[in-house]
């Protein structure tokens, strides 16, 4: 019995081991998913690669990345590299080059090292060519002509009914929407000077909920913004309060900031040298808004540092690569931006970096690491603003991915085994003292 029970578990370490080491299909990432596709059923149509023109497929994404192309190529006894790149218009905008040997039609994958961004709807070829001379590869092709609708093949420089097979893998980032520009409210009308207005105005007042009182408003140098505090409403029941804000004492009011009933201060930091800032405030419940407190106004002085950069967000990541978004700002003093690249507790580049950019890549950078990202603004005075910062890591290649993977089963094949032992163990003792 024992004999057995160790061949079992012996069993469940070398299929755990073979595991780790089995090959698997190569793919950039692991969420992508075919987009685009034809697939050929009839071997005996294809065309010899390396014409002029050449041959091409086309296809149109539904996804805005990238990451594989997989083509049904073949030959006779064909060795040597094959090159595939992507053509927007006429323009290559990626390749990628592997080597293989083939005498029998074969699916084979080309990787992009880093995802391809693309726009979806949007047109875009697939072109192939080949090293070999002598003994030269086949792209086969399909003859249903309703096989890949969106895009058609290429060859003898027009198009061509019969679809290459092709598939390509990819994914999608959602981009983020820019944030409205210092002066714009969220539909694109002008509102108040920071990016906070929502766009909402002042509503019909009602005397059913009482207003809040004895509203200040004052510059606050340490926190390099406007304190708001007030009074609450009598009425007991209401949802919070609305704050409003203008440039003009007398009109332009649009919300800046919700706070719940018992929240009785603010703090506006969105805000701009040299401008001077009214304030209102109203109850308010569901629909229905008191009547607004009193005016209260802040003076914000002409040497302020500039606002930390808002929205700081990593957007995507590669095995080598970073990409930040932020907040575009159109404060009329600012200069530009310094961005910083940290790995741990060194800064490892730095980048000066104009006052119109909103988007920043980070290239050549090491795989499965983390990383922080420290961007500050500059006015033309000089002054700097706070850091704002976001951490991002860089993916694992895909080998040592799939080694932990694998990894991470075999652990668990063997924790399931070592329980089952341990099962198996108690069954046996209680069968013994019952006997």
């Amino acid at each position: 019995m024992k004999r057995g029970i160790v061949f079992v578990l012996m069993a469940i370490l070398i299929a755990g081991t073979l595991a780790i080491f089995s090959p698997t299909p190569k793919r950039a990432r692991a969420d992508s998913t075919k987009d685009q596709s034809c697939a050929n059923v009839d071997e005996t149509f294809y065309m010899t690669i390396g014409n002029n023109p050449p041959e091409q497929q086309s296809f149109v994404p539904t996804q805005n990345r990238l990451t594989d192309v997989v083509l049904k190529l073949g030959g006779y006894n064909f060795n040597g590299d094959a090159t595939v790149r992507i053509l927007s218009g006429d323009t290559p905008i990626a390749s990628k080059t592997i080597t293989f040997s083939t005498s029998t039609p074969i699916y084979r994958t080309f990787t992009f090292a880093t995802p391809v961004t693309l726009t979806p709807s949007s047109t875009y070829k697939i072109w192939i060519d080949d090293s070999a001379t002598a003994s030269p590869l086949y792209w086969y092709t399909n003859t249903d002509p309703n096989c890949c609708p969106s895009g058609s093949a290429f060859w003898g420089g027009s198009a061509q009914i019969p679809d290459f097979d092709f598939a390509t893998w990819g994914y999608s980032v959602s981009e983020p929407e820019n944030p409205p520009a210092d002066g714009q409210d969220n539909q694109g009308t002008t509102g108040t000077t920071g990016t906070t207005g929502t766009g909402e105005t002042l509503g019909t007042a009602t005397s059913a909920i009482a207003k809040p009182l004895e509203l200040t408003a004052a510059y606050s140098e340490t926190d390099r913004g406007v304190k708001l505090a007030w009074k609450a409403s009598a009425t007991a029941d209401i949802d919070g309060y609305k704050i409003f804000r203008s440039e003009n004492a007398s009109k332009g009011y649009t919300k800046i900031k919700e706070t719940a009933k018992d929240k009785l201060d603010y703090l506006d930091q969105d805000i701009a040298a040299g401008k001077t800032y009214y304030y209102q405030l109203r109850a308010y419940k569901s629909d229905q808004q008191s009547y607004s407190s009193n005016t209260a106004s802040a003076k914000i002085p002409d040497d302020i540092v500039p606002a930390k950069p808002k929205n700081l967000t990593v957007i995507e990541v590669t095995t080598n690569t970073l990409s930040v978004k932020w907040a575009k700002s159109a404060a009329a003093d600012l200069k530009g931006y310094t961005i910083s690249l940290y790995k741990g507790d060194e800064k490892i580049r730095t980048k000066d970096l104009d006052k119109d950019e909103s988007l920043y890549h980070f290239i050549g950078l090491d795989s499965g690491a983390m990383y922080k990202v420290e961007l500050i603004a500059k006015n033309d005075k000089d002054k700097t603003s706070t850091p704002a910062i976001t951490y991002g890591a860089t993916e694992y290649p895909e080998e040592i991915a799939s080694f932990f993977n694998r990894l991470t089963i075999v652990g668990c094949v063997l924790i399931l085994g070592l329980l089952g032992y341990l099962i198996y163990r108690v069954i046996v003792t209680r069968k013994a003292k019952t006997d």
